[in-house]
């Protein structure tokens, strides 16, 4: 059963309270906002997920499969990451970023931190931090600006949909994504299959373009047509027309 928190938005439906893990109105962008650290802490509670404190307890629900090992590939670098480790969907989400970034910018995406133990927290890390709960991954800012530049369009993109929040932290910069695991499996069905390859989804079948403009070596249609349209063609006309109009004048028609 899931445990209800003081910081759990609450609305009121006909004197009855409802949870709601609804996003906040108003996005928090890279800024990051207490409300946004408010709404992370509290879908983290409603989805029941436990805050580790310690390295044991990381073990312990990575023996239980709570959490998942994080594998760098092609497409995607760990940095210094002491627990490579994330809730499944966070996994699914890291692993799709790191092939659309890849994709656009030609350079792998770079995580910096995924679940922190409580007792392992920087001195400066929220209360309400969703590291310890496995639900948050810190990505390092690219050096290039192009490729800063997509990225913080993607993450807010994202954000506007409602699957993350995202915050650019200065002490040490980096950006802290904190992922919305059921409303990224959602965003997932729904835009498939650019990633569905991530998540086991079935791709959608890719419809063939049809030309234009069909090949001149193609055969059309009408036999007759093509005929018509070369040089003999307008020569037999021309010898048609003429023999017509010498049996017209050879033999008047009655009407």
């Amino acid at each position: 059963m899931k445990r209800f928190n003081p910081v759990t938005p609450v609305l009121m439906l006909a004197g009855v309270a409802v949870i709601s893990s609804a996003r906040p109105a108003l996005a928090s962008g890279l800024h990051g906002s207490h409300a946004s650290m408010v709404h992370q802490h509290a879908v983290a509670v409603e989805l029941d997920y436990r805050f580790v404190r310690t390295p044991a307890q990381v073990k312990a629900l990575v023996a239980d499969s709570a959490l998942e090992r994080v594998t760098p590939n092609e497409h995607l670098r760990l940095s210094n990451v002491s627990y490579p480790y994330a809730r499944p969907a966070v996994r699914d989400f890291i692993e799709w970023l790191a092939g659309e970034y890849a994709s656009a910018t030609g350079s792998p995406l770079v995580v910096t931190s995924l679940t922190r133990p409580t007792s392992r927290q920087p001195k400066n890390a929220s209360p309400l931090s969703v590291h310890p709960a496995g639900m948050a991954v810190d990505l390092r800012i690219p050096a290039r600006g192009a490729a800063l530049d997509w990225l913080e369009h993607e993450l807010l993109s994202l954000e506007q949909a409602g699957v993350i929040d995202v915050t650019r932290e200065h002490h040490p910069p980096h950006l802290h994504v904190a992922v919305f695991p059921e409303q990224y499996a959602k965003y997932a069905a729904e835009h498939a299959p650019a990633v569905a390859p991530q998540t086991g989804i079935a791709s959608a079948p890719i419809a063939r373009r049809v030309p234009d403009v069909v090949p001149a070596s193609e055969p059309t249609e009408d036999p007759w047509a093509a005929f018509a349209g070369g040089s003999a063609g307008l020569l037999v006309l021309g010898l048609l027309a003429v023999e017509t109009t010498r049996r017209r004048t050879a033999h008047p028609s009655a009407s």
